[in-house]
């Protein structure tokens, strides 16, 4: 016995390093766990239910009770401590109650996180300065026909202010299996957004630790090990410190309460190339000069907090009543949290539609997406303004010509044009190569103006009104043409006066 005990006691030890060692592998179940505790209760009711009725406490048996008719007998339930069919009951009932609550946790956490999360009333929207223009998959058409390596390829883009410019900033990874276990990020490609023009740089830079590398060394591995009891975020953002140093940004999230676990924004995690880890609460982050106006509050949170928006007024009208239920939206492709560098910092901002077949637009959501802070523009129904979905079928038919099957609009940016509501939408091909035009659509009026030149676009941005091209005096190659023809039969009339001379 003794021997035994010590060989369990060996064992037990072993595998507990070995889970403390590899602890970033379960990072994700342990976290399971302590975002919904119910689950960790529920196994646990369920293993002491199991070691207590069936395990050294006794065993359950039946005892004949001597009473019965024939060869029928009646048994009765004993136990080694002698548990009472109460307990028994009680036990069961608890589990069915914990199951109930588990099936509902969800909604539950999601109803308690609306009772916390307010919104501060806003009347308009602020102005994007500058204009967001290229849409993502566009971006991402530019940046890979730009970039000539065959061990690499480009990971998913984030948006940012980076040098006074919008730009998305993907990161060179390697490519292929053998690769992905020895090689390293080797920098970025950034495509600027708030131009109609491709412009597109290359930059070479080694990053110790990163996502898109295995085992060890990758970015998700190693930020269990610095903080384990938080939710980092799935896309790292990628920025130049004040030093011009590439850097890697992880927004994390944290949880409070005690069954129903609300998330929150704890902080950021900066990584530097040489692999140095720097924890900083999100007042902490607030001060450093790199990060003003710029994108550190977790996406995650942004959709997370909204959705919970059509649970303040309880689950019954949730399911039911539906009043003042909204319904996030986008386009087919295009996200539904829009970042956008705005006169008022960077924004982070959310469209919503009334709940079922309505598709005015209902309510915009705009987060800071440096400190968090949270507002809400709500439209009555006297404004009659069309939402992003229904503005596409305008849209699609003011072009008949072109064929939507191999084009589709991207990324609804809702803007203030001289106090009315627009979407800026992009027409993209199927393939991505380019932005066939660029639209605004009036959400009142439902009237649609197309641009092909910044210039133009930029200007109705700020007057709400269309200019005409000014007339020219600089000739058309129609006129030049014109004129070298012209110049041309001069010139062979007068060879043909020359040669009836010389006969």
């Amino acid at each position: 016995m003794k021997k035994l005990s010590t060989k369990f006691i060996i064992w037990t030890i072993i595998v507990l390093l070995v889970v403390w060692f590899f602890r970033p592998f379960f990072h994700g179940l342990i976290m399971s766990f302590y975002i919904s505790p119910l689950k960790g209760i529920l196994i646990l009711a369920i293993l002491i239910g199991i070691y207590y009725f069936t395990g050294k406490f006794g065993k359950i048996k039946l005892t004949p009770t001597g009473m019965g008719i024939g060869d029928k007998q009646n048994y009765s339930i004993n136990t080694a401590n002698k548990v009472s069919a109460k307990i028994v009951a009680s036990f069961f009932v608890f589990l069915f109650v914990v199951s109930i609550m588990l099936g509902l946790e969800s909604e539950i956490r999601l109803l308690v996180t609306s009772k916390q999360v307010d919104y501060d009333q806003k009347t308009d929207l602020p102005n994007f300065e500058p204009i967001r223009l290229i849409p993502k998959p566009v971006a991402a058409r530019f940046a890979s026909d730009s970039f000539q390596n065959p061990q690499e390829h480009l990971g998913d883009s984030q948006i940012v202010m980076m040098d006074g410019k919008l730009q998305r900033v993907m990161p060179r990874l390697p490519d292929g299996t053998w690769l992905y276990f020895f090689n390293k990020l080797n920098g970025f490609v950034t495509v600027d957004v708030d131009t109609l023009d491709k412009k597109v740089s290359i930059e070479d830079k080694q990053f110790k630790y990163s996502e898109g590398i295995g085992i060890f060394d990758n970015l998700h591995y190693q930020l269990p090990l610095k903080k384990y009891f938080v939710q980092y975020s799935s896309e790292p953002i990628y920025l130049k410190n004040d030093k011009g140093e590439w850097v890697t940004v992880v927004p994390y999230m944290s949880y409070r309460g005690l069954i129903f676990r609300v998330p929150y924004w704890a902080g950021v995690m900066v990584v530097s190339a040489d692999g140095t880890f720097t924890d900083y609460t999100p007042e902490q982050a607030q001060e450093i000069s790199y990060f003003k106006n710029n994108r550190l509050y977790p996406k995650e949170l942004v959709n997370y907090y909204t959705e919970s928006y059509s649970y303040k007024g309880g689950l019954i009208n949730l399911w039911f009543l539906h009043k003042n239920q909204i319904e996030t939206v986008s386009l087919p492709g295009s996200e539904f949290v829009l970042h956008a560098s705005t006169d008022e910092g960077f924004k982070q901002i959310v469209v919503a539609e009334p709940y079922g077949r309505s598709y005015g637009i209902y309510k915009i959501f705009i987060f800071d997406a440096t400190t968090g802070k949270r507002e809400i523009i709500e439209y009555s129904q006297d404004s009659q303004l069309t939402g992003p979905v229904a503005a596409a079928d305008y849209i699609k038919r003011e072009f008949p010509s072109y064929s939507w099957d191999s084009f589709s609009l991207s990324e609804p940016r809702p803007m203030k044009i001289s106090g009315d509501l627009y979407w800026l939408m992009s027409i993209v091909p199927n393939d991505a190569a380019g932005i066939a035009k660029t639209v605004l659509f009036n959400a009142k009026t439902n009237k649609v103006v197309a641009f092909d030149d910044l210039a133009t676009l930029d200007n109705f941005v700020k007057t709400g009104t269309l200019t005409t091209k000014p007339v020219t005096t600089t000739p058309t190659p129609a006129d030049t043409n014109a004129e070298i023809k012209a110049k041309l039969e001069t010139l062979q009339q007068d060879l043909n006066a020359l040669k009836n001379l010389v006969k």
